[in-house]
C-alpha cells in the first residue's frame, strides 16, 4: 500500500495534460518555469491516488490549484507570500484566546479561509472534470474516478 501524487496542468481553459512532479516541484521551490493561461495563472488538478502493489485502485484527493506567474512563467514570489501568510489565519483563527462580548460572532477565521480558497484554488468546469476523469482513468488502467 502507498499514494501518488498525479498532476495536470491547465494551459488554457478546457485544456489538460499530465506534468511531471519534478517540473510543478521545480516551479514552486526553485527557479522553474510553467506555462501560464491569459489570466496569468499556472492552474493545475492534483490527484492523490492510493497505490496497491504500484497500480493505482482508487481516487484518495482531488485538489485545484492556481498560482500567479511572472511574464517568464517562474512563480510570483510576492504572491505566493500572501498565499502562505494567509494560511495560519484560516488553519488556526478559529484559537482565541478570549471570548467575543455577547452579540458578535467570531468568524475572521472563516472570512480568512474564504480569502486563502480564492487565492489558491480555481473551479473546474464540467467538461475539464470530464477530461480529468478520462486523463486518471487512463493513467490508471482503470475506472477509479
Amino acid at each position: 500500500m502507498g499514494a501518488s501524487v498525479w498532476s495536470f496542468l491547465r494551459p488554457q481553459p478546457g485544456e489538460l495534460c499530465p506534468v511531471a512532479q519534478r517540473a510543478l516541484d521545480a516551479f514552486l521551490s526553485k527557479a522553474g518555469r510553467l506555462p501560464a493561461d491569459a489570466e496569468g495563472f499556472v492552474r493545475y488538478a492534483q490527484v492523490i491516488v492510493n497505490l496497491k502493489n504500484r497500480r493505482a485502485v482508487e481516487v484518495l484527493r482531488v485538489g485545484f490549484f492556481q498560482y500567479r506567474v511572472l511574464k517568464d512563467g517562474r512563480l510570483d514570489r510576492g504572491y505566493f507570500s500572501q498565499i502562505v501568510a494567509a494560511v495560519p489565519e484560516a488553519a488556526l483563527g478559529w484559537l482565541q484566546l478570549s471570548k467575543p462580548p455577547p452579540g458578535v460572532v467570531h468568524a475572521e477565521h472563516r472570512f480568512a479561509k474564504r480569502r486563502l480558497e480564492q487565492m489558491n484554488t480555481w473551479k473546474p468546469t464540467p467538461d475539464e472534470l470530464s477530461k480529468l476523469r478520462r486523463l486518471v482513468n487512463h493513467k490508471a488502467g482503470r475506472e477509479i474516478m
